[in-house]
């Protein structure tokens, strides 16, 4: 922070007169008035409180900010950066878990501001003083105050001018609340550090993006939906240097719209409220900002870190000179770092050239309109209310790049009638506006485990009825099937050749051509393994079509790209890292055992298939009759395992075929899939069976 307060002192000093600020309803900052201002409200909150202490900043975006945040630090405070206006529960939360000294709203500023007279030549910005206090989203669980020190303020903000993303002549154009970590770093951090200029609105529209061009703004921070919807509008002529997006992911095609009809850069930031800036991406890829290091590791692997291979997809771990030192309030016990990094719950992939992609995301939060929703903390609002007993939050898309809040509800009592216009305000005296859910809906009951934890998901349909004891749990069972496959991926392909004698290459390739995959198609292979149906498939699409083999774990991904596979994606089916209607065609063979909710999974699938895309299932299905059920498991559970073994030559072979024997026989029947299939939306859907107990299904995306 001492470097942002000397450069303000540094740029007073040589254009006092310079605007620096230009608030939503025109009012204007100078460097000698922030200067003056900054140090005379210092001054009234050291007799107020001790150093070291917090103190809520709760003024609007603008030169009030500033002006706040900059007095705060300045007196050896942290500043806790909140929302004007903020709803009273969070509020309450802030007092409650962080107890600051003072809350400097509108009004005592003003006060402060009135009663205090200080000049530029007495200002103390030569001192290093406090930090800031952001809320952060949470990655899992509740979200939690994170606290920047001084140092790691002033790191952030340099790796951005650092960048060249901000210059000193720029003008800033913004509508970031400057209490977000976004705002704070491109609408105050940054252009202070640098000598840049801000143009502050209080909301993004069409007509506000057209005033700031016409006012020669150079750099336009936004959202990916603001910046699609401004390159579709009739653009005046402008003198924009740069425009910067955040918050959620940018779409190829927002992007190439927009550099198309502005003829600049659209730079896509990459970033955390707990590490500040990560990356930025100027179209090729993301190149992390100085003093920033990003690890890939095995998103499944939560005791250690262990880095995935080279090309493989993985968790994004960051170490960053920027990053918070510690967590205050009631959730600072917790632990989110390893080893000195951060672990975003985001998934990537680093490209040949060393530059990274986001592929998906791990975690439960979700981006509106750029800004963060943990469901966990929007449930925990409408539980307040009386007649409310259970509230589930979830995202809705409504449009590509467009995504709403959704609550389902189960209420106190069935008698009860409570409409959703009534809950709806309710809600929104306690959450910010981004976060009040835009549906809601009522149910009778949750489904609930056996210890009466609700299940996120109402309906559950599990592929195996019944699975050995110390696999019921899905953490457990994740853990141990993660090992057993990495341990016996080079000898996989050898013990399922021997058990199918050879058959499986050409019963393969004749589903997949019977159920219409083409040369030039996409196709998905879920759950590859170690690639033999993605081999395949490229063989059948040709090298016009794509297929990207996809399966969570690292070691039989390694064997598939070993083997020629040429596009593979750590993890899991019940997340897939792709955009909506991204697939011709997604296949799954002998992979159903191993998630927790076919549902989920189909409707996965069926979120990134076209209009008219296909899915094929390929499954083993247990033999029936009083004579070839019993032949059958013994085949199975002893024969299989021990062939395994044999032509595998590795030991490690023999539990991945018992556990593979097992879950076939206590399988769900083929009625069970079909129905699945059928309720995430396929039609056409079909169950054919080969010898009796080799099961194929298909479905359609309907047009």
């Amino acid at each position: 922070m001492n470097r942002l307060l000397v450069a303000l002192a540094e740029q007073c000093a040589t254009a006092p007169d310079r605007v620096r600020v230009t608030d939503p309803d025109g009012r204007e900052w100078t460097n000698r008035a922030l200067l003056n201002s900054v140090d005379a409200v210092s001054r009234a909150i050291e007799l107020r409180c001790a150093a070291g202490s917090f103190v809520a900043v709760s003024v609007p975006s603008g030169g009030h900010f500033w002006i706040a945040s900059l007095a705060v630090m300045l007196a050896g405070c942290d500043a806790v950066l909140m929302a004007n206006a903020a709803p009273g529960a969070m509020m309450e939360r802030v007092q409650r878990e962080l107890a600051p000294s003072i809350i400097i709203d509108s009004a005592l500023l003003a006060e402060l501001i009135h009663n205090s007279a200080a000049s530029a030549a007495d200002s103390k910005c030569t001192q290093p003083h406090g930090g800031i206090v952001l809320l952060s989203s949470g990655t899992t669980g509740v979200s939690r105050f994170v606290h920047r020190s001084p140092e790691a303020v002033d790191c952030v903000a340099a790796g951005l001018v650092d960048a060249q993303l901000y210059q000193p002549n720029d003008i800033v154009g913004s509508f970031l609340p400057m209490h977000h970590a976004y705002g704070c770093e491109h609408a105050f951090l940054a252009p202070l550090l640098c000598g840049a200029s801000v143009r502050q609105q209080a909301s993004f529209t069409i007509e506000g993006a057209h005033e700031f061009i016409s006012q020669g703004v150079t750099v336009l921070p936004l959202v990916p939906a603001a910046a699609a919807a401004l390159a579709s509008s009739v653009i005046p002529p402008h003198t924009l240097r740069c425009a910067v997006v955040a918050g959620s992911p940018l779409r190829k095609q927002v992007r190439t719209h927009f550099e198309r009809v502005f003829g600049i850069p659209l730079v896509d930031l990459y970033g955390a409220s707990e590490v500040g800036t990560i990356w930025l991406d100027r179209g090729t890829g993301g190149h992390p900002i100085a003093g920033v290091d990003v690890r890939l590791v095995d998103p499944l692997c939560r005791e250690s870190m262990i880095d995935v291979p080279t090309g493989a997809g993985g968790e994004l771990a960051v170490r960053s000179n920027a990053a918070f030192d510690r967590i205050v309030g009631h959730a600072g016990d917790q632990e989110p770092m390893q080893s000195g990094y951060f672990r975003t719950g985001d998934l990537g992939v680093r490209s040949a050239d060393g530059l990274f992609h986001i592929t998906g995301r791990e975690k439960l939060v979700f981006d509106v309109a750029g800004l963060k929703v943990n469901p966990y903390d929007i449930e925990a609002a409408i539980e307040e209310h009386p007649d409310v007993a259970v509230a589930l939050v979830e995202p809705v898309v409504l449009a590509d790049g467009l995504t709403r809040v959704a609550a389902s509800i189960e209420l106190t009592s069935p008698d009860i009638q409570l409409d959703a216009a009534t809950l709806r305000a309710f809600i929104a005296e306690r959450v910010p506006a981004h976060a009040v859910p835009r549906t809601i809906s009522f149910v009778k009951k949750f489904k609930r485990t056996a210890s009466g934890k609700v299940l996120r998901m109402a309906t559950v349909i599990p592929p195996v009825v019944a699975r050995p004891s110390q696999l019921r749990n899905r953490s457990d069972r994740e853990r141990w099937t993660q090992a057993l496959f990495n341990n016996s991926a080079m000898g996989y392909d050898r013990a399922n050749g021997a058990l199918l004698g050879g058959l499986g290459h050409s019963y393969r390739r004749r589903i997949l051509q019977a159920s219409g995959l083409r040369e030039g198609m996409s196709v998905l292979d879920v759950g590859s393994g170690t690639g033999m149906c993605a081999l395949l498939e490229q063989e059948i699409v040709g090298k016009s079509g794509r297929v990207v083999a996809l399966d969570p774990s690292s070691g039989m991904l390694e064997v598939a790209r070993t083997r020629g596979v040429r596009e593979t994606v750590l993890g899991a089916a019940e997340h897939l890292p792709f955009a909506s209607a991204s697939f011709d065609c997604v296949s799954m063979a002998y992979m159903l055992r191993h998630v927790e909710d076919m549902r989920v999974v189909f409707a996965e699938a069926r979120r990134v298939l076209r209009t008219g895309g296909r899915i094929v299932v390929l499954e083993v299905t247990a033999a029936r009759g009083t004579i070839a059920a019993p032949i059958f498991r013994f085949a199975m559970r002893h024969v299989a395992p021990a062939v395994g073994v044999l032509a595998s030559g590795r030991p490690s072979t023999f539990p991945m075929m018992r556990y593979w024997a097992e879950t076939v026989d206590d399988a769900v029947r083929p009625a069970v899939i079909v129905s699945a299939l059928e309720t995430a939306g396929f039609v056409g859907v079909r169950h054919a069976t080969e010898l009796s107990v080799m099961s194929y299904y298909r479905g359609v995306v309907p047009e």
